[in-house]
C-alpha cells in the first residue's frame, strides 16, 4: 500500500522481478552515498524484523548505521539493496513507499535550512549545494524554461542497474519535501522516470497527482516557475538570510569536505551526450560548446584518452538502447526518437551493426 501526495493510499500492483545488482563498480573513486537514506529502507520494512537484518548484511550493512547518518557507504551496494528487497518482501513500490514517508522531518538539520531558504526555488538551490556532500558521482539539475523548471536526479554510472526503487525514492521524497514547504494544494506539473513504467502508469499517477512518463534520459520534476518562485508564508517559513548562511557553513562542517573525482575527457563527453539525446543535437560540434573547447580540440583529447567521438555517442547510444528494449513493448519509433535517430530504419541497422542482431529479435530474446 502507498500514500500518495495528497494523502491517499494506492493499491500496488504487479512489478517485473528484478535481482540483485551483479555490478561492482571499480572500487577507486566509487560512488558513495549517506547512511541517512538508509534509514528509510529500515523505517519502510519495520514489520520485517530480523529478516531486514539478515538481508543488509547480505550487502555488508548493519541496522546501527542508521544511528551515524553521514557515513559514506557504497552507492552500487545501496541501490542494488533496494531492488532485492523490492523483490525479497514483494514490495514493488518500495521506493514511493519510502518517500512518501521520508520528508522534512526526516532531514534532520537541513529542515532549518530549507525553511530558511524563503522559496521552493531558493530551496532546490541549497539541496543542489549538498548533492556532492550527499551522493558523489550523480548529477542533480535544475534547468528554468520560460513557464516551467526541471529538477533532473541521474546517477552517472550508467552499470549501476536497475535501479528504478532508488530513482522513485529519490523523486518522491523530493516532492514530499517541496508539498511540504509549499502552498496547500501543490504538485508537479509532470514527472519522468528513466525506467520503464509499463503496466504501473496509474498507480504512480495516481501518487504524484501528475502525469508519469517512463524511458526518459533522467528522473525528473517538472514544476510551474509560479510555484518555485512564490515566498513562503509565515505559517511554513520565511527568508533570513542571515540564518540560511550560517546553517550552510554548520551544515558544511558537520558533512565534511565533498569527495571529487578528476573526470576524463571522454567521461564528460559521455554525460554531455546522455542528457541531450533525443532532444537536443548530440554532434562533435555541439557537444564542443557544451565542454566550452573547440571540436579540433576534442577530437584530439579523446584521441589522447584512446577513444574518438564516434565510439562514445555508439556506446552511449547502444546502452541506451538496450535498456529501453528491455521494456515491455515499447515501439521502435519511440526507441529511436529518444536516440536521436531520424527514423526506425537507421537505428535499426546501427542497432544491428552493434549487437548482430535486430532490436525485435534482441527484445524477445530479453524477454
Amino acid at each position: 500500500m502507498n500514500q500518495g501526495l495528497d494523502g491517499s493510499v494506492g493499491v500496488a500492483c504487479g512489478l517485473d522481478a528484478v535481482c540483485p545488482n551483479a555490478v561492482n563498480p571499480n572500487e577507486d573513486g566509487q560512488a558513495t552515498i549517506r547512511t541517512l537514506y538508509l534509514s528509510a529502507l529500515v523505517d519502510a520494512l519495520s514489520e520485517h524484523g530480523h529478516q531486514v537484518d539478515t538481508l543488509l548484511r547480505e550487502y555488508g550493512f548493519y541496522r546501527n548505521q542508521t544511528a551515524t547518518p553521514y557515513e559514506r557507504v557504497p552507492l552500487h551496494r545501496y541501490v542494488s539493496l533496494l531492488e532485492h528487497a523490492a523483490r525479497k518482501f514483494d514490495r514493488p513500490y518500495l521506493g514511493l513507499e519510502m518517500g512518501a514517508q521520508f520528508g522534512l522531518e526526516e532531514m534532520g538539520p537541513f529542515h532549518a535550512l530549507f525553511v530558511a531558504a524563503g522559496s521552493l526555488r531558493a530551496t532546490l538551490d541549497s539541496f543542489g549545494m549538498f548533492q556532492g556532500h550527499w551522493q558523489t558521482r550523480t548529477s542533480l539539475d535544475v534547468t528554468a524554461q520560460a513557464e516551467t523548471t526541471t529538477l533532473s536526479y541521474r546517477i552517472q554510472n550508467r552499470a549501476i542497474w536497475p535501479r528504478s526503487q532508488d530513482a522513485e525514492f529519490t523523486i518522491a521524497g523530493m516532492a514530499l519535501m517541496l508539498k511540504q514547504l509549499a502552498t496547500p494544494g501543490w504538485r508537479p506539473i509532470e514527472v519522468h522516470f528513466e525506467h520503464s513504467i509499463v503496466g504501473r502508469e496509474q498507480t504512480l499517477e495516481r501518487f504524484f497527482r501528475a502525469p508519469v512518463i517512463g524511458n526518459q534520459v533522467a528522473n525528473q520534476l517538472v514544476m510551474r516557475n509560479s510555484d518555485l518562485d512564490r515566498q513562503f508564508s509565515r505559517a511554513s517559513g520565511f527568508q533570513d538570510t542571515r540564518l540560511k548562511s550560517v546553517l550552510e557553513c554548520h551544515l558544511l562542517d558537520l558533512m565534511g569536505p565533498e569527495i571529487t573525482v578528476a573526470k576524463g575527457v571522454a567521461e564528460q563527453v559521455e554525460e554531455a551526450i546522455a542528457r541531450r539525446l533525443g532532444r537536443a543535437p548530440v554532434d562533435c560540434d555541439s557537444i564542443a560548446v557544451v565542454l566550452e573547447m573547440s571540436a579540433r580540440s576534442l577530437r584530439r583529447r579523446l584521441m589522447e584518452e584512446g577513444t574518438s567521438f564516434r565510439s562514445v555517442l555508439q556506446t552511449v547510444r547502444q546502452e541506451r538502447a538496450q535498456a529501453m528494449l528491455q521494456s515491455v513493448d515499447l515501439p521502435l519509433s519511440v526507441v529511436a526518437e529518444q536516440l536521436g535517430y531520424s527514423d526506425t530504419a537507421t537505428f535499426s541497422r546501427a542497432f544491428k551493426e552493434w549487437t548482430r542482431a535486430s532490436p525485435r529479435r534482441f527484445s524477445r530474446q530479453q524477454g
